[in-house]
């Protein structure tokens, strides 16, 4: 993982990448989190990846003990800043130099795949880090996204899994769809036991923050659920 970039862009993350449609990036966060919580267990978790520290805040509620890695050193103070509660183990490194003797019972692995040279070598450390019955929870951006395909036939986007200007500020490697997702699972001795979809999104985050009402951006991540293939992100 490039540590440089994953500072700089670290800098831009609310000044640029999200500015704009903060609303709409924390109800995102939030359905994530309501999604995945159906699969929680145990009294353990190790989060990949805490970015601004949203999904962290909400999910240290849920823990008795909480691992947080992260590459950069900005997201890491800034997460220790927001949330200084006694049951968060904050750790700066990156997913490829971490390790722990610890074993967990949930693992957080959202939005971090795709940023990931060797996304499978990082799913198999995760593997070790399990308990017997745990899980690893999994977010990425999905391709064949509604508004990627939109994007297509505009001429903005060469193909669905082309990297959009929002794709290469982020340092997104590759953009996913069940199957690509589903091969790397697979490919690091694990298994899909559950697959969805989040937000059917047929525009821009900031065109639906300015231009859609609450309840029609609810009914569009309750949506999700009929048409996972083509919604924003896969978990």
């Amino acid at each position: 993982m490039d540590i440089t970039f994953l500072e700089k862009s670290a800098k831009l993350y609310n000044t640029d990448i999200i500015d704009g449609w903060e609303k709409l990036y924390k109800k995102k966060i939030f359905y994530l989190y309501n999604t995945l919580k159906t699969f929680f267990s145990g009294n353990s978790a190790l989060e990949l990846g805490c970015g601004d520290g949203e999904m962290t805040k909400i999910i240290s509620k849920d823990f008795k003990n909480l691992t947080v890695v992260d590459g950069s050193l900005k997201f890491i103070d800034e997460a220790k800043a927001k949330l200084n509660r006694p049951n968060i183990d904050f750790q700066h490194s990156t997913f490829e130099n971490f390790s722990t003797d610890k074993t967990f019972d949930i693992i957080f692995m959202c939005h971090i795949l795709e940023h990931l040279s060797d996304p499978t070598y990082i799913l198999k450390k995760a593997k070790k880090w399990l308990k017997k019955s745990g899980k690893i929870l999994i977010a990425v951006p999905n391709a064949k996204s509604l508004h990627r395909a939109v994007g297509v036939k505009m001429g903005l986007l060469d193909s669905e899994y082309s990297l959009n200007s929002q794709d290469k500020k982020l340092g997104h490697l590759r953009v996913y769809d069940i199957n690509t997702l589903s091969n790397d699972i697979t490919s690091a001795g694990l298994k899909v036991a559950h697959w969805g979809g989040g937000m059917l999104k047929p525009l821009s985050n900031r065109q639906i923050e300015s231009q859609w009402s609450d309840e029609l951006i609810d009914a569009y991540f309750e949506m999700g659920k009929s048409f996972p293939e083509i919604c924003s992100e896969l978990y």
